[in-house]
């Protein structure tokens, strides 16, 4: 898909797009795939029916501080993750440069304990064409599926699901229950589809390059997956870029956006 030309314009409290930048030559983007930085299981504590579990891990290499996610979404500087059900994590670390790594992480049921596993196919950006599998073991071995807080259903496959975190719950007969989150992906592509945008039009001179310290620096994929979730928002209606600019995103672009975003504005 050709991507238009989109300016970013002044961000104070949100991004926007900026009009009128000039092009120039950027300096090479940081190579992550040379970065030692990773992320190991330091301890955890098991469910049952009446507690929760806990995972703790921590992060090394890379360039500090770190932060971590348990979904791929959501980032905290807490190397700690409560109130989880048993189940198979992948945890990741996220560096300052904006460097990524993951580490698998399985928390085993207690006593009475139900353990959820959850698997899913991609959607189509814009499609609900994704699907989610949800599985349990543990409990009084009959169980009822949820997703996202809808009518159970005595199976655990879901279909027609648009790309995006969803969280799955399993109840069995006694009533313990567990929770546990699934990103349905598009396969949207930071670094194909959504980073040409910044690159051609906004990380150039007199613009997001840097050059100015009371303009984001969108040579830094921190500071745009920061802002992911408003970009996706002003995109949306329509108020990015400005109407003063003389552009107009189209529809589709505005989709490749929001399932990057949704995506859970990944450096892919």
């Amino acid at each position: 898909m050709m991507i238009r030309k989109v300016f970013l314009v002044s961000f104070a409290v949100s991004l926007a797009f900026l009009i009128g930048c000039s092009d120039s030559v950027e300096e090479p983007d940081l190579d992550c795939t040379q970065s030692d930085l990773a992320v190991s299981v330091a301890s955890s504590t098991e469910p049952n029916c009446s507690t929760a579990g806990s995972i703790t891990v921590a992060g090394s290499g890379g360039t500090a501080p770190y932060e971590f996610s348990i979904d791929g979404t959501s980032f905290q500087s807490s190397t700690t993750f409560s109130d989880i059900s048993a189940g198979t994590y992948t945890i990741t670390v996220q560096d300052s440069d904006g460097c990524t790594a993951t580490v698998a992480a399985e928390l085993i049921a207690g006593p009475d304990g139900i353990t959820l596993n959850l698997s899913s196919t991609d959607a189509e950006c814009g499609s609900p064409t994704g699907t989610i599998t949800a599985s349990a073991t543990g409990g009084d071995g009959s169980y009822t599926f949820s997703l996202n807080g809808g009518s159970s259903q005595t199976t655990g496959d879901f279909t027609d699901i648009p790309n995006g975190a969803h969280e799955v719950e399993v109840t069995d007969g006694d009533g313990c229950s567990a929770t546990q989150s699934v990103i349905v992906s598009s396969g949207t592509s930071w670094a194909s589809d959504v980073m040409p945008i910044i690159d051609s039009n906004c990380a150039v001179s007199g613009c997001h390059n840097g050059d100015n310290g009371s303009i984001p620096n969108f040579t830094v994929f921190n500071t745009v997956q920061t802002g992911a979730e408003n970009i996706k928002s002003r995109t949306g209606n329509r108020s990015m870029p400005p109407s003063t600019s003389g552009l107009t995103l189209s529809n589709d672009e505005i989709e490749l956006i929001a399932c990057w975003v949704d995506d859970g504005a990944q450096n892919n």
